[in-house]
């Protein structure tokens, strides 16, 4: 008969004889037993948690059981929290993102401002590029179609606010973007 290998083994505390003793204690195979010592992973044997192990993960000098309560914590996903820890980067989480490209050029059209042309694309009821696209490419039917929004947009935001009535816009001669 073979030498038994895996003799007094200590599991939470607890010294066994043998992989079968600690097997019939914790309501396991001998087998789940053993592999839990190859791996070195008896801690977690018998407790019914299966797969990897949680890592602790370290942001900011603070320290999570997982990336699970990090990402509770800060607001984000696991899958965040995972690719910053991937990056090498941990401490970005919970940080506004950093993103590259022009910040946002300030819109003006038929006397209503606009933080981008983006914004004032979706407030004039266009999708998100067309007053781009149309100020660059369009004809000059695209950019009466974008005075005849603002114009409306004008005299909706004047009714609201004037409780005379509505007031008259001023045409404009020309669409000017900056």
């Amino acid at each position: 008969m073979a030498t038994r290998v895996h003799t007094d083994l200590t599991i939470r505390g607890t010294t066994y004889p043998d992989a079968a003793s600690a097997a019939r204690a914790l309501g396991v195979t001998p087998e789940a037993i053993r592999s839990a010592a190859r791996k070195g992973r008896l801690d977690r044997v018998g407790t019914g948690r299966k797969g990897l192990a949680p890592m602790p993960v370290r942001i900011r000098g603070e320290v999570f059981t997982d990336a699970h309560a990090a990402a509770a914590r800060f607001g984000v996903t696991p899958q965040a929290v995972w690719r910053a820890l991937a990056d090498g980067d941990p401490d970005r989480i919970g940080r506004p993102q950093r993103r590259p490209g022009r910040a946002p050029k300030p819109f003006e059209i038929g006397g209503l401002r606009f933080a981008s042309q983006r914004k004032a694309s979706r407030a004039l009821g266009f999708s998100d590029d067309y007053l781009s696209h149309a100020l660059t490419r369009g004809g000059r039917a695209a950019r009466e179609r974008i005075l005849a929004a603002a114009m409306a947009l004008s005299a909706r935001q004047a009714r609201k606010s004037s409780p005379n009535g509505p007031a008259r816009p001023e045409p404009m001669e020309e669409l000017h973007h900056g």
